[in-house]
């Protein structure tokens, strides 16, 4: 017998990690294959970042050892391929998966590599196995290999079918690995389709593929098994969650799962682009027992000269408004993601769109993410990177919410955007400044309530106000100011791709900017507003509103210790606030009212505040407390 072993190696976190889905498909499809199974063993998956030494010892005999290739991995895939070649001359080494450039030009760059797969592996590398044996490796489709000095590309084949692909979950596939490893907790990829019907440039995920569906009588199964199998968190690798009809049974299946066995305990989807109804209901039965962490109002740029270059459509204003107010009203908490450094995006454009959100009504959570070129993707292509004037650059891979890794044996990176035809370097510095500083003040909430007021009041719009608080900051010489101008100097010096922050009091964790910011604010929190005074005082308002306005807006942001909290106040911002945010009109009334808080959530440390409110309840909006722990009398 022949074995054969897979390596799909991702982080971990504090005794978490994903069980090898995508090996686990390929392994789950071929041991279908009698020929197969006859002569190859399916010796091991190692799933787990290891040191190179404790990896390579878990291979013994190889035969083949294909690697799947995602950004977080390839370097690490690289040193250990090498190795086992070194040790095992003869072993044929196999890489596929998202990081692997459909030019083939891998094998001209790494010589231990034997074989490169592209696209989906199941059938190819089923094929591949049956194939090498007979030494026609032409016959197989969606591959690259070396035949004496020549590299070989085979004809690319898309399968159309994939109904008979059976389960890793249950065929099997991952029972030893759980049963071996009983003290790691195990996340999971629940998959219902594959496909996308929108061709998005930056994307290289499944675009422009047809959408073929797994029967729902595997999917139904799979979720059992998570459930059984006591899952907490499953991550739905479709690229439209909610498009389709059948999501909405799919849904109602987690839903009863987790009643019957209390898992999995979240259900993370990516949803149907373009929010309608059915994502509303969906959102609606997993919110009702606390399974996602809110519907996803996605807009990437809502630049149009972007959107027409990386050929997007987004929905419109008035739709979103309309959304974000059915939401609000149902009180299911919404979030929205923009990318930065799309071609055809300027700064201001950039500092608008995430205003223009702001304005329509998303109050609750933005977060920015950086244009990254992923291999298979338009926006990575020779010709696109011209036409565009893109500037890419290499940086470390940035390790978000996990153990700063000083020790790290291998350095993964990332390729991104540094600067287009419209945008430059001073731009792009400007523009993330400017990103952190409304997510940690407006959709984190440090600074949400003044800022609508301003709004709502006619003084001021959001982009003026957020400009001139980053000013401010800049030019401080107080702690915010530090806090800032060290955000500035990091992007920067961008090649270093230091973007995170790290202070051991929030845990042994990297975190965003916007969310180290925050949670340094709120751990010292009279200080840091106390530097705010003359920005804020700046503004025209009443100071009986502005001396109130300033305590609610202190009062509702969720303390890490705090068990319970009155305040006395003459106007009714709860009320007010609570209008604005549902999109209706809106009168800030003159009475008394005492608000009390009450939190749901009480934590052990300051550790445990920032791993669940800002980490885990980013999304949800569980920095500022929620109407069922504040009330009015």
């Amino acid at each position: 017998m022949k074995n054969v072993y897979f390596v799909q190696v991702s982080f971990g976190f504090d005794g978490s990690v994903y069980l090898p889905y995508a090996v686990g498909t390929i392994i789950a499809y071929c041991k279908n294959d009698k020929r197969i199974n006859a002569e190859y063993n399916f010796a091991d998956i190692i799933f787990s970042r290891d040191k190179l030494d404790v990896a390579e010892s878990k291979i013994k005999d190889p035969y083949i050892v294909a690697f799947s290739c995602s950004v977080w991995n390839m370097e690490y895939n690289k040193a250990l391929a090498k190795r086992i070649k070194d040790k095992y001359p003869e072993t044929i080494i196999v890489f596929g998966g998202h990081s692997v450039d459909e030019s083939g030009a891998l094998l001209e760059e790494d010589a231990c590599i034997d074989i490169l797969m592209f696209g989906e592996g199941e059938e190819t590398f089923a094929s591949l196995l049956n194939n090498l044996s007979d030494g026609c490796l032409r016959n197989v489709s969606n591959i690259a290999f070396r035949d004496g000095e020549i590299s070989v590309k085979t004809g690319r084949e898309y399968y159309s079918d994939i109904a008979d692909y059976p389960s890793p979950y249950t065929t099997g596939v991952f029972e030893k690995i759980m049963t071996d490893n009983p003290e790691l907790e195990f996340l999971a990829v629940l998959e219902t389709n594959r496909g996308c019907p929108y061709n998005c440039a930056y994307c290289d995920w499944c675009a422009g593929r047809k959408v073929r569906f797994f029967p729902i009588e595997k999917v139904l199964s799979e979720i059992n098994w998570l459930s059984e199998h006591k899952i907490a968190y499953c991550f739905c690798a479709d690229s439209n969650f909610g498009m389709f009809e059948r999501d909405c049974e799919i849904a109602t299946a987690l839903v009863e799962a987790k009643k019957k066995n209390g898992y999995p305990q979240v259900f993370r989807p990516c949803y149907e682009k373009n929010s309608d109804e059915r994502v509303f209901e969906i959102c609606s039965t997993l919110n009702s027992c606390g399974m996602d962490k809110g519907a996803t109002m996605a807009y990437q740029t809502l630049s149009d000269t972007a959107l027409a270059n990386i050929g997007r459509k987004n929905l419109t204003m008035e739709h979103f408004s309309s959304l974000m107010k059915k939401y609000n009203e149902a009180g299911i908490p919404t979030y929205s993601e923009l990318i930065l450094g799309l071609p055809g995006e300027t700064k201001e454009s950039f500092c608008e769109g995430i205003c223009r959100l702001f304005e329509n009504g998303q109050h609750n959570s933005v977060s920015v993410y950086h244009c990254e070129m992923l291999p298979n993707s338009d926006l990575s292509q020779p010709e696109y990177i011209k036409k565009h004037q893109i500037e890419v650059m290499k940086v470390a891979f940035n390790h978000i919410h996990s153990a700063p890794e000083s020790d790290e044996e291998v350095q993964e990176y990332s390729y991104l955007v540094r600067s287009t035809a419209t945008m430059s370097r001073e731009d792009w510095v400007y523009a993330n400044l400017f990103s952190v500083c409304v997510q940690c003040f407006h959709s984190l909430g440090l600074l949400r309530y003044f800022a609508i007021y301003l709004y709502n009041n006619g003084i001021t719009d959001y982009k003026e106000f957020y400009g001139s608080l980053l000013k401010y900051i800049l030019n401080s010489e107080g702690r915010l100011g530090s806090l800032w101008n060290e955000f500035k100097h990091k992007y920067e010096s961008s090649l270093a791709g230091d973007w995170n922050y790290h202070n051991i009091e929030f845990g042994n964790v990297t975190w965003f900017f916007e969310e180290g910011a925050f949670l340094e604010i709120v751990n010292n929190y009279d200080s840091y507003f106390q530097e705010l005074q003359d920005f804020l005082k700046s503004y025209d308002i009443n100071n009986d509103v502005y001396e109130q306005l300033l305590r609610y807006q202190k009062l509702v942001i969720r303390k890490p210790v705090l068990i319970q909290d009155d305040e006395k106040f003459t106007f009714d911002f709860k009320s007010y606030f609570d209008c604005i945010i549902k999109g209706e009109n809106a009168e800030l009334l003159n009475k008394e009212v005492v608000y009390t808080i009450e939190p749901k959530t009480r934590f052990n440390s300051l550790h445990d505040y920032a791993k669940e409110t800002v980490w885990f309840g980013r999304r949800r909006g569980m920095t500022v407390y929620s109407d069922g722990e504040m009330s009015a009398t």
